[in-house]
């Protein structure tokens, strides 16, 4: 029995959130435990099982059709690719010309509340019309009114006695969850949290005066009735109290684990990988947290009906059966309306089968093919001018650039590149998985342990530390006192506050001079966040630092952890090779090639992680760019490289850095080993890139109605920055709010492009690729990357309070692992509100600059990938440096994407194309941008 309950709850697991502590935000598709199926068929069974939404409203839908993002031939080509093309009746319209008419003009929602209203005051009945709506309601039979048998005790009680007793198990179970995962908000620690969740919480309940003791009479008897039960037998035992026969065991556990799924995936999470509780590892189990669960469920079962299995009450529809009839002839007439029908048209024995074809293409399937529809418009509003901009595209370029800057793929990355490209021509731009190959756990100098920079599909196997140059040991040692001195004086602080005198002591007295920081965040919180930093920098020493991140021999220093303590030669050469030689800087490499990792600051987001890089495993890549440097700054790494034709200049040299996506700083990392001959190429590319950075954040500022039109690109910046730095400010950034697309290509292929912050920007060479091996360790990151983020804003998108964690004004932070809704409510997974709400939500277009055949291969060979594509969880499209039209993959077809109906139009500058907009703009042309 032990071993079937496992089972269960091992499936069972799979329908809850992946998503982990606040702090390590990862982006992945919400839906993964549905990914093995059809798209389609994934968000309707998933709607069905969560009671979310599977697409955008239909509101939604028709106002996309009135501004002319979905048209009327894009519905059409969808119409055309449904098989249901069949007539009505001989002599009839087509199915397809009917539902034409349901969704161009489009017909009305009905629904049993108000169908009252809209026969007497909407129209239906006066006119010509009422006859047609009598005939449709005499042959729309009653639906007969079914009793639901209760999923769990909660239903039947509810049903029998109205007493929800949620209101009673909730408030507990939370609170014990929060105390239980809490990594240091709480002021006492939870007592025997070492022993486990269920020993820990069955030792508090089994008090006499245990919490909620009131309302939960028998609680304390049940706890102490399984004092010797471990969390399996604890669940066994309470499913027996409750008369649960092993046959229901999955419909009532499921129950059970969904009403809180936020906690309950939490828990499932730190049980799989413990080292993502952010300081303290706890044994959070599964299991046990079910066993609390129905500890309390039957503790509150026996509360309201005395027996715990007395539940078994049916619950009866409270749904009016005639309104419902009324609301679903009104929507058989309405159809019959916009498609010009008549009573009479219809003859007496295709009666039904009219009805039924209207009601077969009900609320859900007509946001399906207007889902299908709003995503052609976007896939030709993108492959089109793509492929006019081929036209224009230099062959050649420079043999060698000024420089060269490797930023992440980040869609976030665009602006400033395209921007960067504007501002000097002769820089180029690059992008690569944030990153760059160097898979490492990281250890910062300030770190009190290491933290995995890396995609979550990967675990790292080497360690790298950041440790102070020689010389600069004793100001370390000084920073480090200091340090511990400040977070001492926090600590004390805050425990200060949360005693019963110094509490009040502090609240009264000492709380007087924090009215001076709180003025300087809320009145200029640019200007206090500068101060801040220059204290910080004026008092704490700032030693210069280097990475240790080389190993002479694969089996020296292996860390207690298991890692190797470094790179060794060959190792080095990989990580350098897997990036230059993928993006085709095999030759031609600039005197100074900037590798850019990024970031997102922000005060007061508990979402903050969100905005990192994805790349990244949610955290900041100034690391990674920084290593990746170092590495290419080898002279051996450089002599091993040219045997893989990768030619580095003697001249040539690495620069790391950091981009802060939200406030736009962007740091360069040990400038000052940079070659005295390169003074000047240096100074060149900073000067740049501090233009470029103050243009994309002018850019970025035209989205955030707080910024003023007209400010030029000085102001756009110091916008950014108030923003990251602002108390109360819900947008610091938008994040990935805007990704639509992820590009594979040359550079050439997207240079001299606008492309509105909405394209993942991946450099790649299929001339450089015979084998395809660069192009399978690229997509076998970037699709899991790309699609997660894509289909975690699509799903937030449309269903905020279902999938995503609603706005972000009431969250609370909780056991600092996550948010709440106030002071009790179950754990918020997905994104708030104000990150997704001028999101379009489609499924990522990747377009890879190759052939059809090669690129299709390389999926295929690839299981997680192939999933993707052939489920249509992502969509694909190629552009054939050969030449041709682009070609976009639809079951397993590649349809030729051609016609004039998207223009590419031409800008003097991005700023003279974005300049008084806010919405999201069409793909233009810079010409100023070409190579």
């Amino acid at each position: 029995m032990r071993e079937v309950l496992a089972a269960v709850v091992e499936h069972l697991a799979h329908f809850l959130p992946e998503q982990g502590p606040i702090g390590v935000f990862i982006h992945q598709n919400t839906l993964q435990a549905f990914q093995r199926l059809p798209f389609e068929r994934a968000v309707t069974e998933a709607a069905n099982l969560f009671g979310t939404e599977p697409y955008m409203t239909a509101a939604a839908f028709r106002k996309a059709i009135n501004e002319g993002r979905i048209r009327p031939e894009d519905i059409d080509a969808v119409l055309d690719q449904e098989p249901a093309a069949e007539l009505l009746w001989p002599s009839g319209p087509t199915v397809r010309a009917l539902r034409r008419a349901m969704l161009l003009p489009g017909v009305r929602e009905f629904s049993p509340q108000t169908i009252d209203w809209a026969l007497h005051e909407g129209g239906i009945l006066s006119g010509a019309h009422a006859e047609l709506f009598h005939f449709c309601h005499a042959h729309t039979p009653l639906e007969q009114e079914q009793s639901a048998p209760p999923s769990r005790p909660r239903d039947g009680i509810l049903a029998h006695t109205g007493i929800d007793i949620d209101d009673l198990v909730r408030p507990l179970l939370i609170k014990l969850c929060g105390a239980f995962l809490d990594q240091g908000l709480a002021f006492w620690t939870m007592p025997l949290r070492h022993q486990g969740f269920w020993s820990a919480s069955r030792s508090i309940l089994s008090q006499p005066l245990a919490m909620e003791a009131h309302a939960l009479r028998r609680l304390a008897e049940f706890a102490r009735l399984a004092r010797n039960w471990d969390g399996t037998d604890a669940v066994l035992r309470f499913l027996e109290l409750l008369g649960v026969p092993e046959s229901e065991w999955q419909s009532v556990i499921q129950a059970e684990l969904l009403n809180l799924p936020g906690w309950a995936g939490l828990m499932r999470l730190i049980e799989a990988d413990p080292a993502l509780a952010p300081h303290e590892p706890v044994p959070a189990s599964l299991m046990d947290f079910l066993a609390v669960r129905l500890l309390l469920t039957t503790a509150a079962t026996a509360s309201a009906a005395g027996d715990p299995s007395n539940w078994r009450h049916d619950r009866k529809s409270t749904a009016d059966p005639e309104a419902s009839r009324l609301a679903r002839a009104a929507s058989i007439f309405d159809a019959l309306r916009l498609v010009g029908i008549a009573s009479r048209d219809i003859p007496p024995e295709h009666i039904q089968n009219v009805c039924k074809a209207i009601e077969n293409f009900g609320d859900w399937e007509r946001r399906r093919v207007l889902q299908l529809a709003y995503e052609r418009r976007h896939a030709r509003q993108n492959l089109l001018p793509l492929a006019r901009h081929q036209a224009f595209t230099k062959a050649d370029k420079p043999a060698r650039m000024a420089a060269q800057a490797i930023f992440c793929i980040d869609e976030r990355e665009e602006s400033i590149r395209r921007h960067l490209e504007e501002i000097d021509p002769e820089i180029e731009t690059l992008g690569s998985a944030g990153f760059f190959s160097v898979a490492m756990n990281y250890r910062g100098i300030d770190d009190a342990h290491g933290v995995s920079l890396c995609p979550v599909v990967v675990k790292p196997r080497h360690a790298v530390t950041e440790q102070p140059a020689p010389g600069h040991e004793p100001a370390n040692r000084r920073r480090q006192t200091l340090r511990k001195l400040v977070a001492r004086n926090s600590r004390s602080s805050f425990i200060f506050s949360r005693t019963l005198l110094r509490g009040w002591f502090g609240t009264a007295i000492l709380g007087f001079f924090t009215l001076f920081p709180l003025a300087g965040r809320v009145l200029n919180p640019r200007r206090y966040g500068r101060l801040v930093n220059w204290l910080n920098d004026a008092f704490i020493p700032q030693p210069r630092t280097e990475l240790a991140f080389m190993r002479e021999h694969h089996r020296e220093h292996v860390s207690p952890d298991g890692l190797l303590r470094g790179f060794e030669l060959d190792e080095r050469v990989d990580r350098v090779a897997a990036v230059l030689g993928t993006a085709g800087l095999r030759t031609g490499l600039a005197r100074i090639v900037a590798v850019l990792g990024h970031g997102s600051t922000s005060l007061n987001n508990p979402h903050e992680s969100a905005h990192d890089c994805g790349a990244c495993g949610g955290r900041r890549g100034g690391p990674n760019g920084r290593l990746l440097a170092a590495m290419a700054n080898d002279p051996e790494v450089r002599t091993r490289l040219r045997d893989r034709g990768i030619l580095i200049p003697d001249d040539t040299w690495f620069v790391g850095g950091y981009h802060d996506t939200c406030n736009d700083d962007l740091d360069l990392f040990d400038v000052e080993a940079v070659p005295p001959s390169h003074s000047a190429d240096l100074a060149r590319v900073r000067a740049s890139l501090d233009r470029a950075r103050a243009l994309s954040a002018h850019e970025r500022a035209r989205r955030f109605e707080a910024a003023a039109w007209g400010i030029d690109a000085a102001a756009g910046l110091r916008h950014a920055q108030e923003r990251a730095e602002h108390l109360a400010e819900p947008r610091p950034e938008y994040g990935h709010c805007t990704n639509a697309v992820c590009v594979v290509g040359r550079r050439s292929a997207t240079r001299g492009l606008f492309l509105d912050r909405r394209a993942f920007l991946v450099s790649y060479d299929a001339s450089q690729d015979p084998a395809d091996a660069s192009l399978a360790a690229l997509l076998g990151a970037v699709v899991p990357v790309c699609g997660g983020i894509s289909l975690e804003y699509y799903f937030s998108f449309v269903d905020n309070e279902g999938y995503g964690c609603g706005t972000k004004l009431p969250h609370n932070v909780t056991a600092l692992m996550g948010v709440m809704n106030g002071y009790e409510s179950d754990l918020r997974t997905g994104l708030p509100w104000q990150m997704v709400e001028i999101h379009e939500p489609v499924r990522i277009l990747f377009v890879v600059e190759t052939s059809p055949e090669r690129v299709l291969e390389t999926i295929r060979k690839n299981p997680l990938n192939r999933e993707f594509l052939e489920n249509r969880w992502i969509r694909l499209a190629v552009l054939d440096p050969a030449g041709g039209p682009p070609l976009l993959y639809r079951d397993g077809v590649w349809e030729p994407i051609e016609g004039d109906d998207e223009a590419l139009p031409v800008a003097p500058s991005s700023a003279a194309w974005y300049n008084g907009k806010r919405e999201h703009l069409p793909i233009a042309r810079i010409p100023v941008a070409a190579a």
